[in-house]
């Protein structure tokens, strides 16, 4: 019935042209995420037998053209991947990088760390012992917390190492100010934002130029490069060696009948998030399928070959389960603060949350449809709320909002009108007129209306009890309604691994040689992606790839990183 209902609403049928990239995304292209047959999903998960269960036919040394000898071999050229491969490279080892694509591959550029030499700088401070507790509580528990701590005590100085390295290749360093700032739903002051000198941050309808991780990646490659790390690309990692002692020897990479034998006693698996495999998805995140679109850059290339071959050499998956998604309302119109409607008509919420729980709740609604609500003066009200310390956060605040500049009322205007043009953002003269083309019951919607306006002169939401302080009226011509896209970003659960970054068996033990960093480690998030620290996803690439290379590297990151004392 769910299915029909959807496909009768015609949830996507507002997605029109190309989506622009958002928070964490550089560069992208959104597509349409198909939902799983009726039959699978009254499976039972137990019962299933997924295509990585089946053993893996060894490549013969015939197929094999050639072999390469080195220190330690990283699979991915992401942030985390030449992270740790420079890394290895700074303590010694011979490294080699191999990547399926055919350059290096960036996302986003809000990266969290705790306590970093840019935070102290500008006088920020936090209660980190408090980041951590409410982390796990986000996570019901059911996280490893000693992964937590680890992050907590070294990502400072793993941010520091980047800065160094980054202003050595012309870029710059702030914070990001759009946090969100409620007493409720609180994000805290983590983010790191990486930009070319001289830069404009404004971000108007997803174009940038020389911010994020698009200027970050590039430098850490010729970091990497300049310390003797061979770049492999257009080489898709295949399978993992195993020797008869059960240690990892090397892995095989390239084309059938052109294969490379990459000979190393240490790999790093660093081949991102699976969000384009539905098969996994419908394996470890049912609920994921429900999202509208996917955003993703080299587009579709997240289809979790790292998770794959690592448990078909023994590896496993983390332990909980349903693992986190990042789902954010990156396709669709900014959400802000304002009234929520589904697709009746009707407020289903508050709406003084982040953008992680505006899209899980609006999934949940008829045909997981939603839009929200303003008037004429909503950019004014917006930059009061942000601007106060009221509100903020992706989509509410902007993404590139550094340090000390504040809301910027022209460029959201800017980016309004864009997405008026292609049909985000729908514009009439009357609420009557509003309800009619966004097609939800004209009745319906002016008794929602005029029920929060009640609330509003009343400074008191009875119905969902949101802050006076966002309480806005809907008086005054012309009247908006931003159509909400839920969008996964990246599946946020991956293999079990400890704080030495080895990958982990059914067990709990350690196949040596094996490491993981980034999106492809698991047992960091659970059930949902945590957003008070925004950019973490991205944080943990860039900390334990550094701790992962040098570890692999055969030297000991524990000693090497400063440690932040909590």
């Amino acid at each position: 019935m769910e299915k029909d209902s959807k496909a009768k609403l015609s949830r996507r049928s507002f997605l029109k042209g190309g989506l622009a990239a958002g928070a964490t995304v550089v560069a992208a292209s959104a597509i349409a995420i198909p939902g799983t047959s009726e039959a699978a999903e009254k499976l039972p998960h137990d019962c299933r037998k997924w295509s990585w269960e089946k053993p893996a036919k060894a490549i013969s040394n015939s197929e094999i053209s050639k072999t390469v000898t080195s220190d330690v071999v990283v699979i991915g050229a992401g942030l985390a991947g030449i992270t740790a491969a420079l890394s290895a490279a700074e303590c010694g080892a011979s490294v080699q990088i191999i990547d399926k694509n055919a350059t290096w591959a960036a996302r986003g550029g809000h990266i969290t760390a705790f306590n970093s030499s840019v935070q102290k700088k500008l006088g920020v401070n936090n209660d980190y012992r408090q980041i951590i507790r409410d982390w796990i509580a986000w996570a019901q528990g059911r996280i490893d917390e000693r992964l937590l701590w680890t992050f907590a005590h070294k990502s400072g100085a793993c941010m520091d190492w980047a800065v160094d390295v980054a202003k050595k290749h012309g870029l710059q360093v702030t914070m990001w100010e759009g946090y969100y700032k409620g007493p409720d739903y609180t994000e805290y002051p983590v983010t790191h934002i990486f930009y070319e000198d001289g830069a404009d941050l404004s971000y108007v309808y997803g174009n940038s130029k020389g911010i994020g991780n698009v200027t970050l990646v590039p430098a850490l490659e010729k970091e990497a490069k300049s310390k003797g790390v061979v770049f492999n690309y257009k080489t898709p990692a295949v399978q993992l060696l195993k020797g008869a002692d059960g240690r990892i020897k090397g892995v095989i990479a390239g084309k059938k009948g052109k294969y490379t034998k990459f000979s190393a006693p240490s790999v790093i698996i660093a081949t991102g998030d699976y969000a384009s495999n539905l098969e996994m998805r419908e394996c470890y995140s049912p609920f994921s399928l429900k999202a509208d679109a996917q955003i993703y850059f080299p587009n579709k290339c997240n289809t979790g070959d790292g998770h794959i071959m690592a448990m078909q050499a023994g590896g496993a998956m983390q332990l909980c389960e349903p693992h986190g998604a990042t789902i954010h309302l990156e396709a669709g119109a900014a959400s802000y603060g304002f009234l929520h409607i589904n697709a009746l008509g009707k407020r289903f919420k508050n709406e003084d949350v982040n953008t992680q729980s505006k899209s899980c709740t609006k999934e949940l609604e008829p045909g997981g449809i939603a839009y929200t609500i303003y008037d004429k003066d909503w950019a004014e009200q917006v930059k009061y709320q942000v601007d106060n310390n009221l509100a903020g956060g992706l989509f509410y605040g902007q993404m590139w909002q550094p340090w000390g500049n504040g809301w910027n009322l022209e460029v959201e205007k800017m980016t309004q009108e864009a997405h008026i043009k292609d049909g985000k953002v729908v514009v009439a003269n009357s609420i009557e007129e509003l309800a009619k083309k966004i097609d939800v019951p004209v009745a319906e919607l002016v008794k929602t209306v005029a029920r929060y306006n009640e609330l509003y002169e009343m400074k008191n939401d009875v119905d969902y009890g949101k802050r006076k302080e966002l309480l806005t009226p809907i008086l005054t011509p012309p009247f908006y309604a931003g159509k909400l896209y839920s969008t996964l970003l990246t599946m946020s659960g991956g293999l079990r691994t400890d704080s030495s970054l080895k990958v982990l068996d059914d067990n709990g033990q350690p196949i040596e040689g094996l490491y993981v960093a980034g999106s492809a480690g698991g047992s960091f998030f659970a059930n949902d992606y945590p957003t008070i620290c925004p950019g973490v996803n991205h944080g943990r690439c860039l900390t334990f790839g550094r701790m992962a290379g040098i570890y692999a590297a055969g030297k000991d990151a524990e000693k090497m990183i400063p440690s932040l004392k909590i």
